[in-house]
């Protein structure tokens, strides 16, 4: 086996070993202002930015922020939804070396106050809708937070907040109009994004610009066999406090000076809206928008057919969604996978020789191993499974202020990810589980994809999720969560044959729950995290339709809302 087997699988005109650019992001940028100052750079409902109109915003905010007293290397939270103000203050803190705190601003109190303690930042921009919230977290006192940036639904200067917090467009108006002369380095940390912690607590993944450079590069190698990179326009449907949305968004954009059109509120009829209207010819989705757009009415009729790259990732795909979609538009999809740490991507499908199933290839420039998962030192052959590895200058070096877990997940260079998975002998990485995912039944392994993905194909039910409970006999046992089609019925004993035709005996769910739906986190992976605390609580389930079996109906909530920019606790539409 050749030591890299991939390489030979790359579609044609990719650079296995691409040189990056070395001007950092505030300076990318600019170059892209002073050469194309009148192109879209945003479409935002019915406004259109051009490149130097948001510059001119973010220069003047840099300056606001400045005169406040921001310095470089301090740390500025943003708790905004997708919008062009995001954007402004992502560039006005390159403008001025301070590192932006991307987060989700559905988190609770809770939440929200540990982040910001770990990173210690100062200043915070929030909508006035969370204002209260964001100043009960100033006032408990155990985060470093002085001033809030409040962003009004009616926005005046002349009212520019009071003690207790300033006005956002206050804070630009006061600003000059002269580029700030902070001078930015590669190995500057430019952006921090906290992990997700559905498996434990969130760690703060601190991403520079030679990262981000990287990961954009790698994203346009990837892409140009079949997307019109130089014509780059992008459908940012997922939250860009994540890092998928952030860089398909905004860091790919400041690479390849295209458009991105960004969505207030995100649901399928939006979506699919946004298709037509625009006409976007990159569309990064997750699981949840592709099953949303299946269900629609109006898909078939639609202009989707005219996307030339949707990338899927976050969370598997089932093979079967991914068939029925891509025969009824004509677009390939393709599957993609990276975390936080590799500031997005370290691996996608070419399109050349695309593997369903698999996650793709590594990136140029990207290595990639297994290891045994007992100790993580013996490196194992193709298609034996063990923690998948990952080497190259997208990946992080460090969590901001945690040495304990940076010890533990970056060794010799290498990112340990957490996922289980194997490689095959042309190079295409599969992935079978996260290791705190596995359940040990009577001292076997059992991956919960592995089962989700047999429940998944069954053609009664809409998604399933499993989870390990504890069982007085085995240790563990499967717990699985289903929702059905609409209409659809089926009983527990039926759903346990089927298992067996595809499952090892010690693998088959023994306890059934049927519900509405699964519990998502914002980003709309499988929140095995909530299913685990409800679980292990007798009739703690929210949205239970009963043990044995659901006849429905199962009813949508209005537009197909798929809870993106929420971070719910329960299981029930966010509009009932």
């Amino acid at each position: 086996m050749p030591e890299k087997p991939w390489l030979s699988n790359y579609d044609p005109g990719i650079n296995p070993d691409p040189e990056y650019s070395r001007l950092p992001l505030k300076d990318q940028f600019l170059e892209l202002v002073r050469k194309q100052p009148g192109k879209p750079f945003i479409y935002y409902r019915k406004q259109v930015f051009s490149y130097a109109e948001i510059d001119t915003l973010a220069v003047r905010l840099a300056n606001g922020m400045i005169a406040a007293g921001l310095k470089p290397g301090e740390r500025v939270g943003v708790a905004l939804p997708n919008s062009p103000e995001l954007v402004v203050i992502f560039l006005a803190c390159l403008k001025t070396g301070a590192i932006a705190v991307l987060t989700n601003p559905r988190y609770t109190i809770h939440e929200l106050t540990g982040l910001y303690a770990d990173c210690g930042a100062r200043m915070l921009f929030c909508r006035e809708a969370e204002r209260g919230k964001f100043s009960e977290i100033r006032q408990r006192g155990k985060t470093a937070l002085e001033q809030l940036v409040v962003l009004r639904k009616t926005p005046s200067v002349k009212r520019g907040g009071n003690r207790n917090w300033r006005d956002y467009h206050a804070l630009i108006e006061q600003g000059h109009l002269a580029e700030p002369r902070y001078r930015a380095r590669l190995d500057d940390i430019v952006v921090l994004i906290y992990t997700g912690g559905t498996t434990g607590v969130s760690k703060g993944c601190c991403i520079t610009n030679r990262n981000l450079i990287a990961v954009a590069s790698g994203w346009k190698q990837m892409s140009q066999y079949f997307t019109d990179v130089d014509n780059y326009k992008i459908l940012s449907s997922t939250p860009m406090y994540h890092v998928h949305g952030f860089q398909t968004a905004i860091n790919a954009n400041i690479l390849l000076g295209g458009s991105m059109i960004l969505l207030a509120e995100i649901s399928v009829d939006r979506i699919l809206s946004a298709i037509n209207r625009f006409q976007p010819n990159v569309w990064p989705a997750v699981p949840a928008q592709i099953f949303g757009l299946l269900s629609h009415p109006d898909l078939t009729g639609s202009k989707a057919n005219r996307i030339q790259h949707i990338g899927c990732g976050s969370s598997p795909l089932p093979l079967a969604t991914m068939e029925r979609f891509e025969k009824l538009v004509g677009v390939p999809i393709i599957e993609g996978y990276g975390a936080s740490e590799t500031s997005m991507a370290v691996a996608s499908n070419p399109i050349c020789r695309r593997k369903p199933g698999s996650v793709g290839i590594p990136y140029p420039n990207i290595d990639c191993q297994v290891v045994d998962v007992e100790t993580g030192t013996k490196t194992l052959a193709p298609g034996e499974v063990g923690e998948l590895c990952f080497k190259g200058p997208q990946i992080i070096r460090e969590y901001w202020n945690n040495p304990k877990e940076t010890a533990l997940t970056f060794r010799d260079g290498w990112w340990y990810s957490g996922d289980v998975g194997y490689l095959d002998r042309d190079g295409y990485i599969f992935i079978v589980d996260r290791k705190k995912d596995m359940i040990i039944c009577s001292g076997f392994k059992v991956f919960c994809n592995e089962v989700d993905n047999v429940l998944n194909s069954h053609p009664q039910i809409r998604e399933a999720g499993v989870i390990g409970i504890p069982d007085p006999i085995r240790g563990e046992t499967v717990k699985a969560y289903i929702a059905l089609r609409p209409g659809e019925k089926v009983s527990v004993a039926q759903l346990k044959t089927f298992c067996r035709q595809y499952l090892a005996a010690y693998k088959v769910p023994t306890h059934f729950e049927f519900v509405e739906q699964l519990p998502r986190t914002a980003i709309q992976k499988l929140d095995r995290k909530h299913l685990r605390e409800s679980g292990r609580k007798p009739g703690a389930n929210p949205g239970s339709r009963g043990q044995e079996s659901f006849a429905g109906p199962y009813r949508p909530c209005r537009g197909f809302c798929l809870h993106i920019a929420e971070n719910y606790a329960g299981l029930g539409c966010c509009n009932s």
